[in-house]
């Protein structure tokens, strides 16, 4: 899905700020289901952020304040599984993917990154 169809798919806006605003990426706000984000990343990197702030649509503040790490986590989860669906849908054999390679273009860098890289790709392998 492009930016326009996932944004109407869940039903959320979109804002961008400028990057002296606010040091970081991107953010999602529950309380007006709003993505912000960082205008000057490259569109590969605001679609990546894009997937991420989707990813914490079904947390409440009351969740992150609490359990951030585990929010963050499941944010980067759903990122990742979409991100392993789209370059999946460029193979022609996806027993060609490389999660080492996948994780260096996405710049992830974590041991809980390329875990759920890993585990994204073979619950779409077995499902083929």
């Amino acid at each position: 899905m492009n930016e326009k169809e996932l944004l109407e798919h869940y039903q959320v806006s979109l804002q961008t700020f400028d990057p002296d605003q606010w040091s970081r990426n991107g953010f999602y706000d529950a309380g007006t289901r709003t993505i912000f984000i960082n205008s000057a990343l490259s569109p590969e990197k605001r679609h990546q952020v894009l997937l991420h702030e989707l990813g914490h649509l079904g947390h409440t503040s009351t969740a992150y304040n609490y359990a951030a790490t585990r929010c963050e986590n499941e944010a980067n989860r759903f990122m990742i599984r979409r991100l392993v669906q789209e370059e999946l849908a460029k193979y022609d054999d996806s027993a060609t993917f490389n999660w080492f390679n996948f994780a260096k273009k996405y710049n992830l860098k974590t041991t809980t990154d390329e875990l759920m890289i890993q585990d994204e790709y073979l619950k779409f392998a077995e499902g083929l």
